[in-house]
């Protein structure tokens, strides 16, 4: 395991990198709602920066989510697919490359209610427009 190990950090230093900057810690965030996150931090894998992404769900419900992401995603538009019900929205993930660069506001015990009500309120929003 050691001798792994070794020869990871000598492949690395023959790329001109040293071991710590090979993995990026960010924050992440699976949901959150407007500016509200709840962060965690995450090493990303080799080659990914960190990213905040942001989107809006049935063009009124602002979505964020934080983590790690490779370059193809930085700066396009991707589909998302939310909760049980697959609510679509529209997400695009703004990237940076320094250690928890997407930092994020932490989220204040009073907003678990905002995410409850959010989260029903795209679950009516969604049965109204399906239904």
């Amino acid at each position: 395991l050691n001798r792994m190990c070794e020869e990871e950090e000598q492949l690395m230093e023959l790329e001109g990198l040293k071991p710590e900057e090979s993995y990026l810690e960010c924050f992440r965030c699976d949901l959150g709602f407007w500016d509200a996150c709840y962060t965690t931090e995450t090493n990303c894998s080799r080659g990914e920066l960190c990213y905040t992404g942001r989107g809006k769900a049935a063009d009124s419900l602002d979505i964020k989510t934080l983590g790690c992401a490779n370059a193809e995603e930085c700066n396009a538009k991707t589909t998302v697919a939310l909760f049980l019900n697959n609510t679509i929205f529209v997400m695009t993930k703004s990237c940076c490359d320094t250690p928890f660069c997407n930092s994020a506001q932490e989220l204040p015990i009073y907003t678990v209610f905002q995410i409850t009500l959010a989260g029903l309120t795209i679950s009516h929003i969604t049965k109204a427009l399906v239904g």
